[in-house]
């Protein structure tokens, strides 16, 4: 009889911590872009420590994202893991000009011969590609649009060309049923448009300020938190 009761016992304490794991869980978000985002994971890492688990797929020296070399290495980001919720952007990359007839990428300005990275039929369907395989994930998916491109130091992205390709992306996603997170708005609204950012950063500065509130704020709303 003192057997059964502890085996009782037992079973009883396996099954209270099964769950409590599983109510304890966090979803899992996944975060994918350019060297943008590479921060507000972080951030979101930090802040969200408690209600979600963020994973951003570091960027390797060298390396350049955009709609394109995002079909190629899709796959390895998304592993065989289950997501909740994917938030992803490509668009910087696909308007930088790079220089032309090269294997390998190289920027090289626009007045010097470089070319776009991707045209704007390329970039819609790369962006079909990835959503349909992104669907396939059974994550909800986020779609964030471009940042604003003020300034070029060199050279190597036109002012405004951002806001043809996101009207683009915006065409895909209403299509696709995507959300997206209006991530030009947002971070216009921190930005000095006037203001050329300082030489070197192009469109990647934000006059130090934060990108990630709009992101978290997306992310809760979805997962219901």
């Amino acid at each position: 009889m003192k057997n059964a009761n502890m085996i009782a016992l037992f079973l009883a304490t396996c099954l209270l911590v099964k769950t409590t794991q599983g109510q304890t869980q966090r979803p899992r978000v996944l975060i994918l872009g350019d060297s943008i985002y590479q921060p507000i994971g972080r951030s979101l890492t930090s802040e969200l420590k408690d209600k979600v688990e963020v994973v951003t797929p570091a960027i390797q020296p060298g390396e350049i994202r955009n709609s394109s070399t995002a079909l190629e290495n899709i796959d390895q980001w998304v592993g065989t893991e289950k997501w909740d919720l994917i938030h992803f952007n490509f668009g910087l990359g696909d308007l930088i000009y790079r220089a032309p007839g090269m294997k390998s990428f190289r920027v090289m300005a626009k007045d010097a011969g470089g070319i776009r990275a991707t045209k704007p039929q390329d970039y819609e369907n790369n962006l079909r590609e990835l959503v349909r395989r992104l669907k396939s994930t059974n994550a909800t998916l986020v779609w964030a649009n471009t940042t604003p491109i003020r300034h070029s130091a060199s050279n190597v992205f036109v002012k405004g060309s951002e806001i043809e390709y996101n009207a683009i992306a915006e065409k895909v996603m209403i299509e696709e049923k995507v959300a997206v997170n209006d991530m030009f708005e947002y971070a216009k609204s921190l930005m000095d448009m006037n203001k050329p950012a300082p030489h070197g950063f192009d469109p990647f500065y934000f006059d130090k300020k934060p990108l990630h509130a709009s992101v978290a704020k997306i992310i809760l709303k979805k997962l219901n938190k």
